[in-house]
């Protein structure tokens, strides 16, 4: 209790100094901030400073103002020349006016001032480190959070935008790099250097920047929509090749920048690089980085790609308060997603976004105290998981619900409209539901205003044969991972199989609690899964293997481990799907058998085709220990040798004891695993034997009646009378049409990754691809001709 209230205690504060802090900008503005800095002294790292406000009224009777300044003390102040009284408390300065300053009225206040300027006591402020002194302009534990009172005079808030012009003393052996553009180094009598920054471009306190070190300047250039923009990277001598190195996917970075958030608006991109290890800070135009970053390899590139997001969201727009923080930090992550699927394509970026969902799902409930909403977000955890990683995870959300075009012209056109000015969560929905005609409203309520995830699952197929054609009937259940409210109108694939390895897809619209799924298909399908190209973040993480021989194969997102012991005849490859839930699996249908309580967090669900032809183990793991993410702690309370796999095919039947499942574990670690002699399709999860306890948890189950959704399948959009061969193959594949036909067959691997592309030239019948080139596997081959019609098929190549 006494971490919840002192936690709440500091929330009502920090909110309330906020709101305090940005009351401020309603009544003055302060449009340009001109600096003289004194950098010269590292060895009692005083920093000695001339600060110069043009500032105006925008109310009448004012006659003072509060500027916000930590760690300083002050010599003087002016008024338009005209020296005044001041009182420095605290971080507070307050300046009285010579005269009553009213609305339109405006005048240059100076602070003289000096001292050694502070740091956040975890993350931001000002660093003197060796032959570097730099800002970084936030702390991650200070309050507010915006940290340009560590170096200068200003309104430390989030919404306060000025132009700045910065004269920087330095020894003639170090460099100043600030915002904007160099306009003149001036070598002094002393030989002292004055270097002058000016940003006519206007942004807010925390964004301002200074390094000053034995900085070199190695200049390159990006092609862009409007043409060259300049790239400027400051570095000690010694690291230019490392610079070289680490940034060699910049370009990429930009283009793709561009291309999803339109033409970069900002005089150039700057890096410099400090001596700190904690990550990097966006500053405008000299994005502040870490430079045991810049290695010379890229395994960092997508950090830098993640600063460079910035220049569109949280430079260029920004979030309004703290509470919207996902505006800038979960934009600028999902930046790092679309650098990696511009840079090496999409297949990689369906890994790296996995990837993040499931760091997502498991972690940022514990790195975060909770289960949190994206926005309002307490300031005292504006800087974790659930702002950055899972901001990105559901922007990835919202790019399903608007389509790629949608997605590119409705958030190009709010930085447009928006253009260096802060905004809120609901500016952005709002926007977005006039301009791409998307009631965006839903995806807000569900995905930014409320904590958890949706869960969607399969409870039974039925498949009838009709004539030539088969009725299928897929019931779809939506259950929650700590959202207090179901999700309504979720876009929702709906992946069918035939027993090729087709897949086909359904579009739907989700709400509501249950939906009866009607499709009419020309052949019985073979496997339906929901979300085939994890395209919505839901409380599901899966891993699909397709398996061509013995061996192990570890599904750490699937919470799985398969062993493939043997495979029968006429086997040639088999599809395996796992997912795992992290919701709670359906409870007994009738009194608890012998005992057993089920697992109170998870299950898990085999899918597959062709699992009939293997023979093996699939390993499920528990973890009850202090350092289990939650999943099993509260469930394993016994001795683990009570321990059993329960399985059941769907939902119409009871779970039962899987009775060929084989325990390893140490009675007293509560951390084990659990085999299953047979893969078939199905869902398993964990039950422990508890004598008279009452399992407090009832299945979620939807109430009245289900949506009916029927689709009809567009014989016309799938080539039915297409046959390749032969298949397997060793050099040469025939394609062979009954109708003439023209257009273009790729071939993938079994990783996505485009391995041949072939025109089928001019319209015949017949078409010969040579493959003799390719490595022997797996491959899948999709035909596209010039109608929009597809043909897909497995091919082996031996």
């Amino acid at each position: 209790m006494k971490k919840i209230l002192s936690l709440l205690t500091l929330t009502l504060f920090s909110s309330a100094l906020f709101a305090a802090q940005s009351s401020r900008s309603d009544s003055i503005d302060i449009r340009h901030i001109k600096l003289e800095l004194d950098v010269t002294d590292y060895t009692t790292k005083i920093l000695k400073g001339h600060a110069s406000l043009d500032i105006r009224s925008l109310i009448n009777g004012q006659n003072a103002v509060k500027f916000d300044l930590q760690g300083f003390s002050v010599d003087s102040a002016k008024w338009d020349g005209q020296n005044v009284t001041y009182n420095l408390v605290g971080s507070t300065l307050t300046l009285t006016s010579p005269t009553t300053f009213n609305a339109m009225d405006s005048a240059v206040v100076e602070i003289f001032y000096q001292g050694v300027p502070p740091s956040d006591a975890y993350w931001g402020g000002f660093y003197y480190v060796g032959a570097y002194a730099f800002n970084l302009g936030v702390g991650f534990v200070s309050q507010p959070h915006s940290f340009g009172r560590a170096w200068h005079p200003c309104f430390d808030n989030m919404v306060e935008r000025s132009s700045y012009e910065f004269f920087v003393r330095t020894t003639n052996d170090k460099r100043a790099v600030c915002n904007g553009i160099l306009i003149d180094s001036v070598i002094q009598t002393n030989s002292d250097i004055i270097w002058h920054h000016k940003l006519d471009e206007h942004i807010p306190s925390y964004l301002a920047s200074l390094a000053v070190s034995n900085y070199i300047i190695v200049e390159d250039e990006l092609t862009g929509n409007n043409g060259i923009t300049p790239v400027r990277i400051a570095c000690e001598a010694i690291d230019t090749n490392n610079v070289d190195g680490s940034f060699a996917h910049l370009q990429q970075s930009f283009d793709c920048l561009e291309e999803h958030f339109g033409t970069h608006s900002w005089p150039h991109v700057g890096y410099s690089l400090v001596p700190f290890g904690g990550g990097a800070m966006e500053h405008a135009t000299n994005i502040h980085i870490g430079k045991v970053y810049i290695n010379g390899g890229l395994n960092y590139e997508t950090l830098i790609a993640h600063e460079l997001t910035h220049h569109w969201w949280g430079d260029l727009v920004t979030c309004s308060t703290v509470e919207d923080m996902w505006l800038n930090e979960g934009f600028a992550s999902y930046g790092e997603l679309l650098h990696t699927e511009k840079t090496y394509g999409a297949e990689a970026y369906k890994t790296a976004y996995k990837n993040l969902h499931y760091n997502v799902i498991t972690t940022a409930h514990i790195n975060d105290d909770g289960y949190r909403a994206i926005s309002p977000m307490d300031s005292n955890y504006t800087y974790g998981t659930t702002v950055y990683s899972k901001g990105s995870d559901v922007i990835h959300s919202m790019r399903t619900y608007l389509g790629d075009s949608l997605f590119d012209d409705g958030l190009t056109a709010f930085l447009n409209a928006n253009k260096f000015s802060a905004v809120s969560s609901t500016d952005l929905r709002d926007f977005l539901n006039v301009h791409t005609g998307v009631n965006m409203t839903n995806y807000f309520d569900d995905w930014i205003f409320q904590s958890g995830f949706p869960h969607y699952s399969i409870d039974s197929i039925q498949s009838t044969a009709s004539a030539s054609n088969y009725d299928v009937n897929v019931f779809i259940r939506h259950r929650k991972h700590e959202a207090p409210n179901y999700y309504n109108g979720v876009p929702l694939e709906i992946g069918v199989y035939d027993d090729n390895w087709n897949l086909y897809i359904y579009n739907i619209m989700f709400s509501g609690r249950c939906m009866q799924l009607n499709l009419q298909l020309p052949f019985d399908p073979t496997m339906i899964i929901i979300d085939p190209n994890s395209k919505i973040s839901d409380a599901i993480t899966e891993e699909d293997y397709i398996i061509t021989g013995t061996g192990v194969k570890n599904m750490p997102q699937a919470k799985a481990r398969v062993l493939i012991q043997n495979t029968l005849p006429l086997f040639d490859s088999t599809y395996l799907r796992i997912e795992h839930s992290w919701i709670p699996p359906d409870r007994f249908k009738t009194n608890p058998q012998n005992g057993y309580v089920l697992n109170n967090t998870r299950y898990w669900k085999i899918d597959g085709i062709d699992l009939d032809k293997i023979e093996g183990l699939v390993q499920f793991h528990y973890d009850g220990s202090g350092n289990s993410n939650y999943l099993d702690s509260s469930w394993v309370k016994n001795d683990e040798d009570s321990i059993a796999l329960f399985y059941r095919k769907d939902l119409r039947e009871e779970w039962t004891l899987v009775n060929d499942s084989l325990k390893v574990f140490n009675p007293n670690d509560k951390i084990g695993s659990t085999y299953i002699k047979e893969i078939k399709a199905g869902e398993y999860c964990f039950g422990i034997k508890r004598s008279g306890f009452v399992d407090p948890l009832q299945s979620d189950y939807a109430s009245g009646n289900c949506q009916l959704v029927t689709k009809i399948e567009d014989r016309n959009l799938l080539m039915r009378d297409v046959k390749i061969y032969p298949n397997p193959t060793r050099g040469t594949l025939n394609i062979r049409a009954e109708e003439a036909m023209s257009g273009n067959v790729v071939l993938y691997t079994m990783n996505g990754q485009e391995a041949l592309r072939s025109n089928l030239g001019k319209r015949k019948t017949l078409h010969i691809i040579d493959v003799s080139s390719l490595s022997k596997g797996i491959y899948f081959l999709n035909i596209i001709n010039t109608k929009g019609e597809e043909y897909r098929e497995k091919i082996i190549i031996q």
